[in-house]
């Protein structure tokens, strides 16, 4: 279909007054869609969670259609200025080919040529080859496929530029509501925390900053210089003695198995610790602060604890 229709372009756009088009009248709307693409494809890129642990921190939900809205008014113009440069390497040739041979097959081996060039500059990059040249080829087909119609129909460039500009905002909006709706709802989240036994918590865990927790198996624990999370703790560390239990995951209020270990000497001391990594090497993890804008601490099993409690 894409063939043929590019082929009528072809048979009945190729007098001589289309031979001198002008720039917008060769390939309308064109580089209004590639900045709708582009500003898609960076909302992808920032609100989609990466195929690893979260370690419980939520979807970007309104809050990246909030930052993307002043971030695309902003980008707008530079986006333009690279569709335009997008549109001179493969839009306007790839038409101007198809018009010249009568042959709509002409615009689709031009895109397919300079999309396999540009994955070769990519791929120099680390990026794989088969993944970056059906990105660039994948993203020459939208402004391709508009300035095909536009001139199929003959509708005036001025006219296919307002509708291209109308219709990208309200496509961009709609991309970024429905990411953000189901980032918040873990749609995204792949990455699925280990079950451990009792048994698997018991040992040494240490984290940066010299922190450490040592948990032993009759329910004594220890800890040293672990920042306390607190409000009010204003970055104390926590050094005592205390016990811990074991505590399973509460799918109520979004947190996943875990310890909960009380340290009587620490009033500023977070108690709640959950479970990460995996179950060949095991985390624990806890959050100073809202989980999108704190710190996070992650401590990781180094080993056994001594075999009693150093008081017990």
């Amino acid at each position: 279909m894409f063939k043929r229709g590019v082929g009528a372009v072809a048979r009945t756009a190729c007098g001589p007054e289309e031979e001198q088009a002008s720039w917008w009248s060769s390939a309308p709307g064109a580089e209004a869609v590639f900045a709708g693409e582009a500003i898609v494809a960076l909302t992808f890129l920032v609100a989609l969670p990466g195929s690893g642990d979260s370690y419980g921190q939520r979807g970007w939900g309104a809050g990246v259609l909030f930052g993307f809205a002043i971030v695309s008014g902003v980008s707008v113009p530079v986006l333009l200025c690279l569709g335009v440069l997008h549109a001179v390497v493969f839009t306007r040739p790839a038409l101007a080919l198809a018009r010249r041979t009568g042959r709509g097959v002409a615009a689709v081996a031009w895109l397919l040529s300079v999309s396999a060039a540009s994955a070769l500059v990519v791929r120099c990059a680390g990026a794989p080859y088969a993944s970056a040249l059906a990105w660039i080829a994948g993203i020459g087909v939208p402004p391709l496929l508009v300035a095909r119609l536009a001139l199929r129909a003959g509708t005036r460039p001025g006219t296919v530029v307002a509708r291209t500009s109308v219709a990208t905002p309200v496509l961009v909006l709609v991309a970024l509501a429905t990411v953000s709706g189901m980032s918040d709802a873990g749609a995204f989240d792949t990455y699925e925390p280990p079950s451990l036994e009792r048994a698997a918590y018991v040992g040494e865990w240490r984290g940066e900053g010299h922190e450490v927790i040592r948990l032993y198996e009759g329910g004594g624990a220890a800890v040293e210089r672990v920042t306390a999370s607190g409000f009010g703790g204003n970055g104390a560390s926590c050094t005592g003695t205390g016990t811990w239990t074991a505590r399973a995951e509460d799918p109520r209020y979004g947190t996943r198995a875990g310890v909960e270990i009380d340290v009587p000497g620490c009033s500023r001391w977070g108690q709640t610790w959950e479970v990460s990594g995996t179950a060949a090497r095991p985390e624990l993890f806890q959050w100073i602060g809202d989980p999108d804008t704190g710190d996070l601490r992650i401590l990781r099993r180094t080993g056994a604890a001594t075999a009693t409690h150093p008081h017990g």
